[in-house]
Parts: C-alpha cells; structure tokens; sequence
C-alpha cells in the first residue's frame, strides 16, 4: 500500500489529493516569491485523524509540511522535501463560549474572524487582530506567536492560548487544558508550541482567552514631519493605561493609496501616527491632554463615534492592498528597540537606493512594540539576493531581531544565529530532537 492509500484509509479518499494543479496552487508562499514541490495534500478531520497522518508518514520515512490559512510571509509553508501537505482547513469548529471564564475553544483552522464574530456574539472580544483576519487561523497564527493591531494592549497569541491539542511527531495526541486560571503543576506545555513555528506538533485546537469590550473608544490620527518625533510620541502613547492601537503608517504608503485607491489621508504628514484609547469611562479628555504635548506638524484628526474611528482606521486597513500595487513586495517583518526605529528607516531606505534605485521602501506597523514591517515595492527579483542578507545585517547591527510577528519560515532560517545565541540554538535544537528525533515534521523552517 503506498502512502497516499494508507493515508486516504485515516482521512479518506475524498480528503487525500494528489493532482498536480492542487499541489501547484499549495506549494506557493503567500507572497509568490517561493515556490516549493508536495507529493500530496491531505487534510484530516480530527487530533486524532492527525496524529494517525503522522505517524505513517514518520514510517515512511516521508517529510511533512503543515499547512494552515497560508498566509506566511516567509515561506513557512512551502515545502522543500516533495513533501505531503498537512492541511488544517477541516480543523474549523468553534464551540460555544465560556462566558464565566472567558474563554471558547476553536479548531486550529478556524479563522481568525470566525473566532472574532463568536467572541462578539457573546459580548466579549478576542484579543488579536490582523488584516488578514478572514484568511489567517488561529493555529498558524499560534504557531507563530502572531501580534497584531491590538499587541501594545493585549499581548502576541502566546497571552490568549490558555490551552492546546496537539498531534505529536511520535502519532499521540497531547491535550493540555485546567479548569482553573491558576495552574502551576509542572511545564507550561501550551507556550512551548506556541511559536514553534510546527517544529514540534501539530496544532489541532486552542482554547483561547476573551476579554470584555471597553464600552468607550476614541480614535486619532496625528501626522508628523520627522519620524523621531512620532516615535517620542509614540512613547508617551504606549505607556497610557487605556491604549488599545498605536500604529505607524509611512506617508509614501499614504500618497499610494489616495492615488491608486481613492483613501484620502485624514491628516497630512511624511508620518502618521493612528492611537486609540478604550475604556470603560470616556476617553476623549484623556486623548485631548495627551495630544497638546505631542509635536505635530497639523491638527489631529479625531474620532469618537464608531463611524469616524473606521473612518480613520480604513487607511492603516488598506495596506494590504496598498503592498499589492506593484505586484508580490519584498518583505521584512522586524522588532527594534524605538530608540533605533529613525536610524532604521534611514539606512534602510540608504541600503534600498543603492540596491535597487526604482524601488519605493513603505514601513508600517506596530510602534508600540518596535514591531515594523518594511515591505519593498518595484523590487526587482534579481535585486532580493543582494538586498535580503545586507538588510537582515542592518537589523542585527540596531539591535533589533531579524523576526517578529511572521515568523523565521524557511526564508530566515539562516540568519536566526543574528537574533540568537549559539546556546539558545542548541537548546532549541535538542527540544526539536527531542520530540521529533527523524527530523521529518516542517523540516525547512526555523533550522538551517
């Protein structure tokens, strides 16, 4: 019996695909820019059905690549061994929230904004959010220990996974769940997964934690001459008790899209500066004192009805489809220390010039945490080999850490010694080892 037959005998034949175009269309990162082979695509129903897969391709001797909304920026799914493409798209179910505890259970396929509409439905919010929130699931987004827009306030994934199913290398299922908030009886198993990145398991469902919805919220949008004094704004912002966004957009992603998208700036600025405030009193006093101390080169635009607020959230949104101007943006996703952003962006843009004169630099993201993502349109693909290691060097050379929020995948596997002690790789090394001795499950991420 081959392995398609003996998987199709787990997951059935309905749910093993071997054709050629599926492969193709699965084999692709997110961004198009790297493309891997699969010898097939199998998509079980259950922790159980999972962790059945697994275990007859570890006897196999065939590698595995997880698969989830396929939303990685840097190639975290892309399989580099012909390998079969576990997908967790039937893994989608949301069970009924926990109110008293605050809590809902969600396959790990579900999306992000399937979990959204359940928390809200219950009066509750989740506490991560994501543009690509119809696409990306909450198990990848575990995997690799995703922030957000909400991050300055709530914390990445690794603060709302309160529990875990995962299939294990070896064929078992680990279930880790409590009852209780407070559980102190052995390992944290739950945040050893969680940014893993499918090096030690699959995630097959998550138990997530809810937060009440603040019943006040006021918006603004400050534009700023100099990137500096956004970021000193920036942190006096982050330190506010009731901040719930504080994101960066660069002016030129701006002028793209009033141009080539209709979505006029609320404020003008080589620098925007989006914050919001959410409590449960009135936040607007709040928002007016802190802003009379903020060096902007304007008025502020404000929100404080919800219209407005997404009024003045629609530019920030559509950055995703600002990237996509140009076709498939080269992508960086950094964490920096803010005492650095403004030297960043200066040699960044310095390093773009001379590498590739036509591209436009566009740097965006979350200022609260340092956590910026530069992506870099009209790139030309035979200047990315030039321009991706200088950049990852750059990165280090701030002090920074060459990822974020997306994850290493496979595109930045070698450049983790950056960002990372040899110790620290080692013992990652023998935690891998350790739970998956053949070395056959999401092989060409995070390790060199």
């Amino acid at each position: 019996m081959s392995v398609q037959q003996a998987l199709a005998a787990v997951v059935g034949a309905s749910h093993v695909s071997t054709d050629p175009d599926v492969l193709a269309s699965r084999s692709v990162d997110h961004t198009g820019r790297y493309r891997g082979r699969a010898s097939a695509l199998v998509r079980p129903g259950g922790a159980d059905e999972t962790a059945e897969v697994l275990r007859l391709c570890r006897d196999a001797g065939q590698h595995v690549t997880i698969q989830g909304g396929c939303t990685s920026l840097v190639a975290g799914t892309v399989p580099e061994h012909n390998d079969v493409l576990l997908s967790t798209e039937r893994l989608c179910r949301v069970d009924d929230v926990d109110t008293a505890e605050r809590r809902i259970r969600a396959g790990a396929g579900t999306t992000l904004a399937s979990v959204q509409r359940a928390a809200g439905a219950a009066g509750l919010l989740f506490g991560v959010d994501l543009a690509a929130r119809d696409t990306a699931t909450v198990g990848g987004m575990a995997a690799t220990n995703a922030g957000g827009l909400r991050t300055v306030r709530y914390g990445n994934m690794s603060e709302q996974v309160v529990g875990l199913d995962v299939a294990l290398p070896d064929g078992s299922v680990l279930r880790r769940h409590s009852r209780v908030r407070a559980d102190n009886t052995g390992y944290d198993l739950a945040k050893l997964f969680v940014g893993a990145e499918g090096t030690l398991g699959v995630i097959t469902g998550l138990e997530l934690r809810l937060r009440p919805i603040p019943s006040h919220r006021v918006t603004a949008v400050c534009g700023f001459s100099e990137l500096a004094a956004l970021v000193d704004a920036a942190q006096r912002f982050r330190d506010l008790g009731s901040i719930a966004a504080l994101e960066l957009v660069d002016g030129r992603a701006s002028a793209l899209a009033g141009e080539r998208l209709g979505i006029a700036a609320p404020v003008a600025g080589n620098w925007l500066l989006l914050v919001e405030l959410a409590a449960d009193h009135d936040q607007t006093p709040r928002m007016a004192d802190a802003l009379a101390d903020v060096a902007m080169c304007g008025e502020p635009a404000v929100g404080v009805d919800m219209s407005a607020q997404q009024r003045l959230w629609r530019l920030r949104e559509s950055m995703a489809e600002v990237l996509g101007i140009y076709g498939p943006p080269l992508k960086f996703d950094v964490s920096l220390p803010l005492s650095v952003v403004e030297r960043f962006a200066a040699g960044s843009d310095a390093l773009i010039r001379r590498r590739a004169a036509d591209a436009i630099p566009i740097l965006f993201g979350h200022i609260g945490e340092g956590n910026l993502h530069l992506n870099v349109l009209r790139c030309p693909s035979d200047a990315e080999a030039a321009i991706y290691p200088a950049m990852m060097q750059l990165i280090a050379d701030c002090g920074g850490n060459v990822s974020s929020e997306h994850g290493v995948g496979s595109r930045k596997r070698r450049y983790v010694g950056m960002s990372r002690e040899p110790a620290d790789i080692a013992a990652m090394r023998a935690v891998k080892s350790a739970f998956d001795p053949t070395g056959y499950l999401n092989a060409a991420v995070l390790f060199d």
